[in-house]
């Protein structure tokens, strides 16, 4: 499989000190400077209480991303929740940055639980504008989403702004398919498979560790991916202040992470 490799800038900041957070651009540097080939995916606020970038610092990041394989953007935490007005903003923002993707939670969709009923022609409409902004909308899989998943694929139809980004430790902590469920899930929705999300688990919590230090099994992950043909976007999302040994340098373990899996490629 030839997967176009890329990083999240999250690593950066989750789980750390606020003193100790670089600028965004900063962080895409950082990123670039370890190794040109990998990819960018940008969360434009560092932290909840982060209002997002100033026009300044937009162009910033724009500068530091300029030349990489692929640029995605992953929705703030504060639109992880039906606001479409917000995620209008966060796909307006994408396209200023030029990220290609956008990647959303369910709950962005309106899709928390099995009991919701969401405006299905609001969410249509979101869509619109993402089309018109030449963003593609990624749904992330969250643990056991599967209703969340397939419910707005109905939605969706076969509109091709909308895809699927299947997040490899969420799908491996889920009880919702099956006794081999990152094998389901990624062949359940290899058809409209967007962007991928890599981390490993310990198999008890989100642990966004190294690729190759959990319990994933990252040979049939690769399997699987060259069942359903996926040689798309990659992103690894490894958090050091999450991770068991967490004095690793988020540049070491994403070092780690792609000499790992360039060994089950």
């Amino acid at each position: 499989m030839n997967l176009r490799y890329g990083a999240s800038v999250y690593g950066f900041f989750a789980g750390r000190e606020k003193d100790s957070w670089p600028s965004l651009a900063d962080a895409v540097l950082s990123i670039r400077q370890l190794d040109p080939r990998l990819g960018i995916e940008i969360w434009a606020s560092r932290g909840p209480d982060d209002a997002g970038p100033s026009a300044l610092e937009e162009r910033d990041i724009i500068e530091a991303c300029a030349g990489a394989p692929f640029l995605s953007m992953h929705a703030r935490g504060r639109y992880w929740t039906w606001d479409p007005a917000g995620l209008r903003s966060e796909i307006d923002l994408a396209h200023r940055l030029g990220a290609r993707t956008l990647v959303v939670h369910p709950e962005s969709l309106g899709l928390d639980d099995a009991s919701d009923r969401p405006d299905v022609p609001e969410i249509r409409r979101v869509l619109d504008h993402a089309r018109r902004r030449g963003v593609q909308v990624a749904l992330e899989n969250t643990v056991d989403s599967l209703r969340a998943l397939d419910r707005a694929l109905d939605i969706a139809e076969d509109d091709s702004t909308f895809g699927i980004c299947i997040d490899v430790g969420h799908a491996a902590l889920s009880r919702d398919a099956g006794r081999h469920p990152v094998r389901a899930y990624l062949e359940r929705y290899g058809g409209r498979l967007v962007h991928l999300h890599l981390h490993d688990t310990m198999g008890t919590r989100d642990d966004h560790t190294v690729p190759g230090r959990g319990r994933v099994d990252w040979p049939g992950v690769q399997s699987i991916l060259r069942k359903v043909a996926y040689g798309g976007p990659t992103v690894i999302e490894v958090v050091p202040g999450l991770d068991a040994r967490g004095s690793a340098t988020l540049s070491d373990l994403l070092r780690e992470a792609v000499a790992f899996l360039s060994t089950v490629a």
